[in-house]
């Protein structure tokens, strides 16, 4: 962790000093921001556990606020400033309305500030706030000025960025049930597992394999079915991982604990083949004739 801390700065800053410094840039340098806090929080609650000498378990109580600041305080931003970059010309998107971007990239931190008070109600309330704010400026659910760039790519990439945002939207609402119950371990997992595979995996998937060919000598994607397979075992795995930790751990349907391994090998599956895929693009010879274009 130490190491990737020591590395991303710079390719972060590589990437700024090419761009123009429009919205989608200040919102990149947020997700950045919440890195940095990430990885002193973890310095420092790491030191207060090894002075103390008790346990090296994270208390579950911080725990939970410190992921809060993982996912929503760093990941989360961090998409929605390349997203804001990249969609508009990958799924022909209208213009990004860029001072609402900043104003959800507001709420979110305040969203991310509560929840490290301690306020998870109030919390999970302003994060879905600034997440139905970021769609609105994104206009990912608003028609189209132009046809989606998919040529090198299986034509269900657009399907799949918006249910990204679809599984954001669950994450977050289960994160709101979460709160306003009792022994809710099972629903801040699901909500958990909703953003970091349903939202960050699933987003990887579709545009890793839109950019990461282009990026290593415009290359084209092995295969767009593999991508199409890949992808969907994943949102299948998440599905059931969703729904049967809240099923499982609450203790509402005792046979779904079978799901959860099921689910597992599934997603697990959906990342060999994405990996696969990946290796299979960089290793291959391109046909000067076959190369792609990121725009």
């Amino acid at each position: 962790m130490r190491f990737s801390f020591a590395r991303f700065p710079a390719t972060v800053l590589k990437i700024l000093t090419k761009a123009n410094w429009t919205k989608w840039v200040f919102v990149v340098i947020a997700g950045s921001v919440g890195l940095c806090l990430t990885l002193l929080v973890n310095f420092g609650i790491t030191l207060i556990l090894a002075m103390r000498g008790t346990s090296p378990e994270i208390p579950a109580e911080f725990d939970q606020r410190f992921l809060v600041l993982q996912t929503w305080g760093f990941l989360v931003p961090f998409v929605w400033g390349f997203n804001a970059k990249w969609l508009p010309v990958f799924l022909g998107l209208r213009p990004v309305r860029g001072r609402v971007l900043l104003l959800a990239v507001a709420l979110n931190s305040t969203g991310v500030l509560v929840a490290f008070a301690g306020w998870m109600t109030a919390a999970t309330l302003v994060l879905i706030v600034g997440l139905m704010t970021a769609l609105y400026s994104l206009r990912l659910f608003e028609p189209p000025a132009r046809p989606a760039k998919v040529k090198g790519v299986h034509k269900s990439f657009p399907v799949f960025v918006r249910s990204a945002y679809i599984w954001a939207l669950i994450a977050a609402s289960l994160g709101i049930w979460a709160a306003s119950v009792q022994n809710a371990h099972g629903i801040w997992g699901a909500s958990r597992h909703a953003l970091t595979v349903g939202f960050l995996a699933t987003m990887v998937f579709a545009i890793g394999q839109r950019v990461l060919p282009a990026f290593s000598g415009m290359r084209l994607l092995f295969s767009t079915k593999l991508m199409f397979v890949a992808t969907l075992l994943l949102a299948v795995g998440c599905l059931l991982r969703v729904s049967s930790e809240i099923l499982a751990y609450q203790g509402l349907v005792r046979s779904v604990w079978a799901w959860l391994p099921v689910s597992a090998i599934t997603e697990m599956t959906a990342v060999t083949l994405f990996a696969a895929n990946l290796l299979a693009t960089f290793v291959r010879r391109t046909h000067p004739r076959r190369r792609c274009s990121i725009s």
